[in-house]
């Protein structure tokens, strides 16, 4: 840190006190002031803020609009109290250098060295179970969404207790299987649920929160952002450091239906892979930022789509190992030449994001457009929307990979053993699994895929604490539109021929229960009403007349 650096305290109490005398105590050299307040005659290089009680968000955010205006580039520290109910994306977006969510003293000081020498800090814990029901609840939107949401959420229950018996080990053989195929058709259902009712895709284990960009989840772990500095580079740096934690904690793929061959890998080769593909990243990213000094933005992004194949395969040989050999038809023979020259890595999944715009960007050290916004790369938003986009490349170029083992494992026994999980080394059982996994592909590539197009929806794999999560997002997709072909685009026509039905549907059946409301109101039961009057006008005569009536003998 720097000599003589001067701190401005805001808050007021013994928390504030205490913390005032702990920095004290910590730094002699440092100018340390304290206020209860906005003060502007007093002058500093940090402002730490202590939020003693929690303020409405309107109030919060206002109040740093006025710091910032008074204070101009000041580094400011925003230290949250505990039983908040800020959301996450809000705070994310507050005009704050520092956030801290209920830090000990020692958190504090750390957080202080890194906005001294120009860094940033984000620190929040991990949701409540209330806040995350409360974060991912849907309003209301109709009869349509009713019966979706109903449905959903009856076939979501019923997962949930398959799934549990599924956890449990001694459930083996036929009746495990029995279970992941009615897990299965469950899914299906609710694919068809939404086909149906119009309705976004979602995760199976808990509803999304739909909004005009994106369909996200709230993520309920803990989550934590030091940057050293703010150049983009190290942006790159930290989220590439951050992945390679988050694919040391990944323990299980289960339920992701479109990764069934990366499910396939036992757990040590799958995480290999996965570090492995990450490595290559990190060096391509370094050919990146040398070609984008010596010979322009082009060549740079000419060298990243040409070296794409390349990456997964050298990301193949890093798994098996260049000189490993195992026996095949009684020779041992190198399995990376062997893979290599049995596999076709060329081919690009068509449902990637594109990567490229926002890691050019981070290079070139411009700002990251994000649903339509310039963000600064050391943007916690725009820091987590590149980790996205990184995980959904690692996880779909993995996917790939998996794709090519699994089919050569089919035809070399041997190299199952080392590759595939215990329950896959049956020759049938790995032709049940290569058999789903083409017709997954059918049914997306005929299916799936010209919806999404058509919605503007894209699907990413997002890599969380020890856990693979997915996230629906917004994105213009017209280009692609118009290249599908004559039976994806008849799959258009059907969503567009239901759209504009729907309205005159609608309408019609409002008619239809307007006409039945005016004929059971206004005619039947009018026509019951004089029937009923009349035969008590009939049986009123009658009494009359048997009161009348002489008593003959």
């Amino acid at each position: 840190m720097t000599m003589n650096t001067r701190l401005l305290l805001i808050g007021a109490g013994w928390a504030a006190d205490s913390l005032f005398a702990y920095l004290k105590e910590q730094h002699s050299d440092w100018e340390l002031d304290q206020r209860s307040g906005r003060d502007a005659d007093t002058s500093c290089d940090l402002v730490l803020w202590l939020l003693a009680e929690v303020l409405p968000p309107a109030a919060l955010q206002h109040e740093l609009q006025l710091w910032q205006v008074q204070r101009g580039k000041i580094p400011m520290l925003l230290v949250l109290p505990s039983g908040h109910r800020y959301k996450r994306d809000w705070l994310l977006q507050l005009p704050v250098d520092g956030l801290l969510d209920q830090p000990s003293a020692n958190e504090i000081n750390e957080a202080l060295a890194v906005l001294s020498s120009g860094g940033r800090v984000v620190q929040l814990q991990e949701l409540a179970a209330n806040d995350q029901a409360a974060a991912s609840t849907v309003g209301t939107q109709g009869l349509g969404h009713w019966l979706f949401s109903s449905g959903a959420r009856q076939i979501d229950q019923e997962c949930l207790a398959l799934q549990e018996e599924l956890n449990n080990p001694s459930v083996r053989g036929l009746k495990r299987m029995l279970i992941q195929g009615r897990l299965r058709e469950l899914g299906m259902a609710r694919e068809l649920l939404g086909v149906i009712w119009g309705q976004p895709q979602q995760s199976k284990t808990e509803a999304a929160t739909a909004t005009s960009t994106s369909i996200t989840r709230q993520p309920p772990e803990r989550l934590e952002i030091v940057l050293a500095n703010r150049q983009g580079v190290t942006v790159l740096e930290t989220v590439e450091d951050r992945l390679a934690r988050a694919v040391g904690a990944i323990e299980a793929l289960e339920g992701h239906g479109a990764l069934m061959a990366l499910e396939a890998l036992n757990p040590n080769r799958r995480r290999q892979l996965f570090e492995a593909l990450l490595d290559e990243f990190r060096l391509l990213s370094e050919r990146l930022k040398q070609q984008c000094a010596e010979v322009g933005t082009e060549q740079a992004m000419a060298l990243w789509q040409s070296q794409q194949p390349l990456l997964r395969q050298r990301a193949l040989q890093h798994l098996v190992g260049a000189y490993t050999q195992i026996p095949r038809d009684g020779e041992l023979v190198p399995i990376a030449d062997a893979l290599l020259a049995s596999t076709d890595l060329k081919p690009e999944d068509p449902e990637l994001a594109d990567l490229l715009p926002s890691l050019m960007a981070l290079i070139e050290g411009r700002p990251l457009l994000i649903d339509g916004n310039l963000l600064a790369a050391d943007e916690p938003a725009a820091l987590l929307h590149l980790q996205q986009l990184m995980s959904n490349w690692l996880v779909r170029n993995a996917e790939l990979i998996s794709r090519e083992l699994l089919n050569s494992c089919s035809s070399w026994p041997e190299l199952r053993r080392s590759m595939l999980m215990p329950e896959l080394l049956s020759t049938r059982q790995l032709d049940r699994q290569r058999n789903r996994i083409n017709s997954f592909d059918r049914w997306q590539t005929l299916v799936e895929r010209p919806m999404a197009i058509y919605e503007s929806r894209r699907l990413l794999y997002d890599i969380g604490n020890g856990q693979l999560e997915q996230s629906v997002v917004r994105e213009l997709r017209d280009g692609e539109l118009r290249q599908l072909s004559w039976w994806q685009q008849a799959i258009t026509l059907l969503l567009e021929t239901r759209d504009a039905l729907a309205p005159q549907v609608e309408l019609l059946i409002n008619r239809l229960g307007s006409l039945t409301v005016l004929l059971l109101t206004r005619v039947l039961g009018r026509a019951i009403g004089l029937i009923g009057r009349g035969v008590l006008q009939g049986l009123g005569r009658g009494l009359q007349n048997a009161g009348t009536e002489p008593e003959r003998l």
